[in-house]
């Protein structure tokens, strides 16, 4: 890790980051336990009672779009997406820099899109007064957080976009790529 930010401003900003990070962390965490715990008592309880848990497939279903988005922005704050390289050696590094730049740029136009239509996707659901089937629990909150999650992705894309643009090695890029820090070091 590098020496920390001499100005009052960028200790407030990695500060922040951390906590998002370990914030985010922890919900994925959570949310893989509550999944994992809700699967085993629903097959136990089906199996050994003949009793499953009311609901527990819209749970899952609800706790999997949870875990999904809140994974996205750390999966991409560490630069860890599967890439697949067959061709890289061969590649000159200023094409390789190219390629790069215009993938994360692309990634953020995409996760953009993702993220508009998603919010309108919400704003529908809630209009409509859209439902679960079994627990008719609203649909409309899920999806606006769907949609906070992937903006979050979006900026850190473009901050990840601008990083390799300019290749600064940047305190807020991830383990991977284009920086050593992130911001759940100690």
């Amino acid at each position: 890790m590098s020496a920390p930010s001499t100005d009052n401003g960028g200790a407030r900003d990695i500060l922040a980051a951390r906590w998002l990070y370990r914030a985010l962390t922890v919900l994925v965490a959570i949310v893989m336990f509550a999944m994992m715990s809700l699967t085993t008592l629903d097959v136990a309880g089906r199996a050994l009672f003949s009793r499953p848990i009311k609901g527990a497939f819209e749970i899952n279903t609800f706790l999997l779009a949870i875990l999904i988005f809140s994974s996205l922005p750390l999966i991409t704050w560490d630069d860890k997406h599967i890439s697949v390289s067959l061709f890289e050696q061969w590649i000159p590094a200023p094409v390789r820099w190219a390629l790069s730049v215009l993938l994360s740029a692309l990634s953020t136009a995409v996760v953009a899109g993702i993220t508009h239509r998603m919010w309108i996707q919400g704003r529908l659901m809630a209009e409509g007064q859209h439902i679960t089937g079994f627990l008719e629990w609203p649909i409309a909150p899920i999806a606006y957080f769907m949609s906070v999650l992937s903006g979050l992705t979006t900026v850190i894309l473009i901050v990840l976009t601008w990083h390799k643009l300019t290749g600064r090695q940047g305190r807020y890029a991830g383990r991977g790529g284009a920086g050593t820090e992130y911001p759940g070091a100690d």
